[in-house]
């Protein structure tokens, strides 16, 4: 089936072969590192398993690698579209510009005959000056292979709010954004996501518990970037079961699939839709219509939508 991946962190995607190479250690042993193994305590725990991967992103060589080697790892999980994100700001170490680090990995991805964007994210607990080079170097690439920016980072700990300002700088820019929110805060978060501008929230599955969050996101017609594998991972939920995936889409919002990290959470979209299919009885045309929901609200003009999803129902 043809897939659409809006919700997809390029550093949590790297091939755990890849890492055992670069770093010249054993495939288990980059595995251990990249991958989760059980669940985790928290979200926090969970993104100790990014510093391996960061490590080894800081030079062109592997940047254009790591992104190559992701468009290969959609294509063969019939993805036809997908916006991959990363935060520019953590490719720095070892003297690479911003402007270095957003080429080379489009070069990687340019590749690979699928269609794919770039979002950059700003990072909670970066400082504003960093997060507005972010913004800055999302205006320079706009619909040149970068079509917006997000917020991702510790949730609870640094509040949407704290982001305002750059925001509105966003809004006049005419760069469009997505935040990540009500994964590991409050419903609250996605209430202030959407109130500082956001047409779509990372993740937002923490709305079921709000009334109020849920009547936005209807009104307002938010999307959501539903990443169910790794809301298990981050221990927000026992088992796939109780997650609200089944009741959000039931209530007719915006829902989309989504991987968010394929190694950490060890997960591509096929795997994903059978284990949705198995416990929620997910139909087909369940599936086609949370593609249409992500082509509709992906990061793109009407024109290329259109041919996405003829592509889509092809």
């Amino acid at each position: 089936m043809k897939k659409v991946e809006l919700h997809l962190h390029l550093d949590g995607s790297i091939r755990p072969s890849t890492i055992s190479e670069i770093l010249n250690i054993n495939l288990e042993e980059a595995k251990k590192l990249s991958t989760i193994e059980t669940k985790c305590a928290s979200l926090k725990e969970y993104l100790t398993k990014f510093d391996i991967p960061l490590k080894i992103m800081q030079t062109k060589e592997n940047l254009e690698r790591v992104a190559f080697e992701l468009a290969q790892d959609l294509q063969k999980d019939d993805v036809i579209y997908a916006e991959i994100r990363f935060a520019p700001n953590k490719h720095l170490k070892s003297g690479l510009t911003l402007d270095e680090v957003v080429t080379a990995i489009l070069k990687g991805l340019s590749q690979v005959p699928i269609k794919t964007n770039l979002i950059l994210c700003m990072m909670r607990g970066d400082s504003y000056e960093q997060n507005l080079k972010v913004i800055k170097l999302a205006k320079k690439y706009l619909n040149h292979g970068v079509v917006a920016i997000d917020l991702a980072g510790s949730e609870a700990s640094y509040p949407v709010n704290l982001y305002q300002e750059l925001f509105e700088i966003a809004q006049k820019e005419n760069i469009p954004f997505t935040i990540h929110a009500g994964e590991a805060d409050e419903p609250l978060s996605v209430i202030n996501a959407i109130n500082l501008g956001a047409k779509r929230i990372g993740h937002g599955v923490r709305a079921i518990e709000s009334e109020k969050a849920l009547k936005l996101i209807k009104e307002k017609n938010i999307t959501l970037e539903v990443c169910p594998k790794s809301n298990l991972d981050t221990n927000m939920y026992e088992k796939l079961s109780n997650h609200p995936i089944k009741k959000l889409y039931d209530m007719g919002l915006l829902v989309t699939i989504n991987t968010d990290n394929r190694t950490v959470s060890n997960t591509n979209l096929t795997k994903s839709y059978q284990d949705l299919q198995e416990v929620f009885s997910f139909t087909k045309q369940d599936f086609l219509k949370m593609n249409e929901n992500a082509l509709q609200s992906a990061f793109l003009n009407q024109a290329e939508i259109e041919e996405l999803l003829a592509l889509l129902h092809k």
